[in-house]
């Protein structure tokens, strides 16, 4: 079971989790049992394994961290779908491959991103991707990533899932910042959704 939440420290073991009304299932949890707390903190991602240490009210709960790690893969990351800009080239010998540049909606994560193609790719290849995650103020993103896996997507495109490959570490900061200010928007346009039904 995964549910999304709004955490917030409390000290260095105790963190308060916060949920969207109906949304905590406290009938289905086991005072006895382990959960894990994945978080970003500073541009950093850490991971929780945490138990139950009170209930507050029907949306939130104390939790107790038992183990805490540091998080670097790809899989490791919380993944969000926000619109931005990603310019591409083939890392190539041919020096007439031309930039590409898809604009739209993009899932993206700290580890790498699904970038939709009308061109093939194949498994192993290289891109050059700078990445425009905001225009004011402008925010820039370059690195190189690696294709992993492709899945067809949506009116014909395909989906190339790449990971980064060389990033410098306050771009992959940056690219987190991004994505948890993404899921912020999104938890609070939930609220909002949720307060005018």
């Amino acid at each position: 079971m995964t549910l999304e939440c709004v955490a917030r420290r409390r000290s260095v073991d105790l963190v308060d989790v916060a949920f969207l009304p109906g949304q905590l299932p406290r009938k289905r949890l086991d005072l006895n049992g382990t959960y894990q707390l994945f978080f970003q903190e500073e541009g950093r991602t850490f991971r929780l394994r945490t138990k139950i240490e009170e209930f507050i009210g029907n949306e939130k709960l104390l939790l107790k961290a038992i183990e805490t790690s540091l998080q670097y893969g790809e899989r490791e990351y919380f993944r969000v779908n926000a619109d931005f800009t990603v310019k591409y080239r083939l890392i190539t010998d041919d020096i007439d491959v031309r930039t590409r540049q898809f604009s739209g909606r993009i899932n993206l994560s700290g580890g790498g991103l699904l970038l939709p193609l009308t061109e093939r790719v194949r498994n192993g290849q290289k891109m050059s991707l700078t990445m425009i995650l905001c225009q004011d103020p402008l925010k820039v993103v370059r690195c190189v990533a690696q294709v992993v896996r492709i899945c067809p997507l949506a009116d014909g495109l395909k989906g190339a899932g790449m990971q980064f490959t060389e990033i410098e570490p306050p771009d992959r900061d940056a690219i987190i910042a991004f994505c948890m200010a993404a899921q912020r928007l999104e938890l609070r346009n939930k609220v909002q959704t949720k307060d005018l039904t």
